[in-house]
């Protein structure tokens, strides 16, 4: 065998070897910190409010949150939400990454990224959720040691019945129908 094939072949081991001991060592340099609080449940509020949070505390930098805010969903609904988070600058605080809602069979919708820098703003919108059993789902890093919160606001609302705009309809007829008459009562007298 040649010489320069042998040198090849050193140099191959060599590099395979110091190529591996970098991934080794980079991966456990960057070990990434997952800071997720554990799964909460959402109050709805009579009117349909929602409104839920977290807060974290200082020194994890680069680490990562993936919350779960859970609600039961007892009639067909409409829903509105907004997650915001705001620091001081870009570089501190937190950066909101993702926003979906979910439910036993995955992921039902996404949510929209409006704004990132030093306000973080997240919109999520969705018509005739069915009844059942569903979560969202904010994800995040922290990109400084300080402490940092999002909150989240919106409404889940029951989308009203055929029937209900029926009785409306209804009974703006007749309250047409009323009116008319009285002024037919007026002009006749």
């Amino acid at each position: 065998m040649p010489h320069w094939v042998k040198n090849m072949k050193k140099n191959t081991i060599l590099t395979a070897a110091l190529l591996a001991s970098c991934t080794l060592f980079s991966t456990a340099a960057y070990a990434v910190v997952d800071i997720s609080s554990a799964p909460s449940a959402i109050v709805l509020t009579g009117n349909g409010s929602v409104a839920f949070g977290d807060k974290f505390k200082k020194n994890n930098k680069n680490a990562v949150f993936f919350d779960q805010f859970s609600f039961i969903n007892a009639a067909v609904s409409n829903v509105s939400l907004i997650v915001t988070s705001t620091s001081t600058s870009a570089a501190n605080g937190l950066n909101l990454t993702g926003l979906g809602l979910y439910n036993d069979h995955g992921l039902v919708a996404k949510g929209l990224q409006v704004q990132t820098g030093i306000d973080d703003i997240w919109t999520f919108s969705a018509s005739n959720l069915l009844v059942g059993s569903y979560y969202f789902k904010v994800s995040g890093d922290m990109v400084s040691s300080g402490g940092a919160t999002f909150a989240a606001n919106g409404r889940i609302a029951a989308v009203p019945e055929p029937e209900s705009y029926a009785m409306l309809l209804g009974g703006l007829a007749l309250l047409g129908f009323m009116a008319r008459r009285r002024t037919g009562v007026v002009k006749a007298v």
